[in-house]
């Protein structure tokens, strides 16, 4: 039985919460359901249709995902970049699946022969990798939806023990509001991702946390 799979994250870039790298794979004779199912990738759809496409896609086929908290990532990106901790676990979901299963990926770096580069460190050669690719393929589109749903699962827990923070982007004002203060930064500690640069021009005064 031939495997196709689709890799994607959610939480690349907020301050706040973990990486979530899902894996969704479902047998080729699925496609034209999948297909169906997931015109879309997670962006385009609301909250409640993610988590309705979600249910639907657990019984399709079989999620395999990493969530890699705050503190994992502080600790890893003192030696890897961000780009290296994604393709080290995106190594690690493709190799939990059938070496003959077809998995195509969301290319998270620039340009494709950096990204192989990378792959080929982590022992992995066979797979496809290109911008979009959650718009363009729903094998995709399914891990992003997948990706999604486990890390806003993740952020509502979060804010429901800290309390609102906005998006946890450092775009959003909000979330530049509610770091901006010691109490905050206490509470947020155990979620907040300390090696993004972002983090200290967002901060309005100079607020050192403690181990």
């Amino acid at each position: 039985m031939a495997l196709i799979a689709g890799i994607d994250e959610a939480g690349r870039g907020p301050l706040i919460g973990p990486l979530v790298i899902a894996l969704f794979s479902c047998a080729s004779e699925q496609e034209a359901e999948l297909n169906k199912l997931c015109q879309k990738d997670s962006k385009q759809l609301t909250p409640a249709k993610r988590e309705e496409i979600f249910d639907k896609l657990r019984h399709l086929g079989k999620i395999n995902f990493v969530e890699v908290e705050a503190k994992k990532l502080n600790e890893l990106m003192k030696s890897q970049s961000l780009n290296d901790i994604e393709a080290m676990f995106m190594a690690k979901l493709i190799k939990t699946i059938s070496s003959e299963a077809s998995v195509k990926i969301d290319l998270p770096d620039r340009y494709s022969w950096v990204f192989a580069r990378r792959m080929k460190r982590f022992g992995v050669e066979k797979y496809e990798a290109e911008h979009k690719a959650d718009e363009n393929h729903p094998v995709v589109a399914a891990a992003s939806i997948c990706a999604k749903v486990i890390r806003d699962r993740k952020i509502a827990k979060i804010r429901a023990e800290v309390g609102e923070f906005g998006s946890g982007y450092p775009g959003d004002k909000k979330t530049r509001e509610f770091i901006s203060t010691k109490e905050n930064l206490k509470k947020l500690k155990p979620y907040l991702r300390t090696k993004w640069k972002t983090l200290e021009t967002i901060q309005q005064t100079k607020l050192e946390l403690e181990d």
